[in-house]
């Protein structure tokens, strides 16, 4: 019964993992013959988006809510985007939600949960993948700034909302509480006998608890774009590669510590708030920027670890699977989902999280051992490609999750629809 997939994303754009998964998809179950509609807040489309049969992309064409050059504006656009929500009533308005799913992959940063609330009441059977925390955590990583640890308090309760969490300020984190209570009100997330993707049982444990007692849950893996190719012998390369964006819960000021101390060369691909912080304490390491799949497979292929130094508790550990692809064994913190990625001491490295100490020693040994690295290289490209989680396998998973949610909402959508 299944024709038409709704995606839902922040960004046209691949500015993440989130988005990455999101509109990798998209092309993925149009290539099956399915109807895909993208809906957006700001960015471009790539070509090869735009131009893939059977997709139609619908954009509000804000940008990012803080990045408005109208403060207010931004703000207001943050806590409830109307024209965002006005859009998605008009897209949804033209579709049979008795074969149609809505999936959404971010909300946060431009769409806000306005969209959501048109979905849910319109009755058409709505999937969220979990790519952080946000479905229950003001800040969306469930992270202390401040102190630098994971947050253990109940999200928003009043000792969550008493507590200065936040990258920026208190009165930030006022904001985000703000935005989460209108989420979980008007906002209609999380919402009873919703439908969950989850990207790792690790964020499922976690996450859970905090979502109401009826979800259901999917498990989902995220896939990976890597053609097969030769072991990258990562034992003759020098630099420790990170990934991703630069903000302080990522822990990039940590490793550029840790690479000065222990002497190595580091590279940072992407970028955020946290660029020159960590350009002051390890004035050697190498910017890269944002840049296209192909540059960061580039940048992978001439690593000899990938780090995810990680502080809060990240759902996945995409990169650590696009490096073990190419044989490149990753270095990644306990405590996270990354950690399930890899087998210590066969295929990775772990180290404590947030312990630079532990890390720098941890760098200093792969840095000077080759055979060390060339066993956890062999071990990790052929780990990876006994068991490849391509785009296929993760389509297949995502028609299995659509097709019981929408078995599942069939008897609300009819008795709508009816009245």
């Amino acid at each position: 019964m299944l024709e038409h997939v709704v995606i839902v994303t922040d960004s046209l754009s691949v500015d993440g993992g989130s988005a990455k998964v999101a509109l990798g998809s998209a092309r993925a179950l149009a290539e099956r013959g399915f109807r895909v509609t993208v809906f957006a807040g700001c960015g471009e489309a790539s070509d090869e988006l735009a131009e893939c049969k059977n997709v139609s992309i619908v954009s509000t064409g804000q940008g990012y809510a803080f990045a408005s050059p109208n403060r207010l504006g931004g703000a207001l656009q943050g806590l409830w985007n109307r024209s965002a929500a006005a859009k998605m009533s008009a897209l949804l308005a033209t579709l049979d939600p008795e074969r149609t799913v809505v999936h959404v992959h971010g909300w946060t940063k431009s769409l806000s949960s306005s969209v959501i609330a048109r979905i849910v009441r319109a009755g058409y059977p709505l999937v969220v993948t979990l790519h952080d925390y946000f479905s229950a955590c003001p800040s969306g990583c469930l992270y202390l700034h401040g102190e630098r640890q994971i947050c253990t308090l109940k999200p928003m309760s009043v000792a969550c909302i008493t507590t200065n969490c936040d990258s920026r300020n208190y009165a930030f984190k006022l904001y985000r509480v703000l935005r989460q209570f209108i989420q979980q009100t008007a906002g209609c997330i999380p919402h009873d006998s919703a439908s969950y993707i989850s990207v790792s049982n690790f964020s499922r444990r976690v996450l859970a608890p905090m979502l109401p007692a009826n979800s259901r849950f999917y498990a989902v893996d995220n896939p990976v774009d890597a053609p097969r190719e030769e072991r990258i012998a990562a034992e003759t390369n020098g630099a420790f590669v990170f990934v991703g964006r630069l903000s302080p819960e990522k822990g990039g000021t940590l490793l550029a510590e840790a690479a000065r101390r222990a002497n190595v060369p580091v590279i940072f691909v992407g970028d955020g708030p946290e660029r020159e912080a960590i350009a002051r304490v390890n004035p050697d390491a190498r910017f890269i920027g944002w840049v296209d799949h192909h540059e960061v497979m580039a940048q992978l292929r001439a690593a000899r670890c990938v780090v995810m130094p990680s502080l809060w508790s990240e759902t996945h550990g995409l990169v650590v699977l696009e490096a073990a692809a190419l044989g490149i064994p990753a270095i990644v913190p306990s405590g996270t989902a990354a950690q399930d990625l890899i087998e210590p001491g066969r295929t990775g490295v772990v180290f404590g999280r947030g312990d630079v100490d532990d890390l720098t020693a941890q760098l200093r040994a792969c840095a000077t051992d080759d055979h060390l690295i060339a066993r956890l290289s062999r071990a990790t490209y052929s780990s990876y490609w006994r068991k490849t989680p391509t785009m296929h396998a993760h389509v297949e998973r995502l028609l299995s999750a659509y097709h019981a949610v929408l078995d599942c909402d069939q008897p609300n959508i009819i008795s709508k629809r009816s009245a």
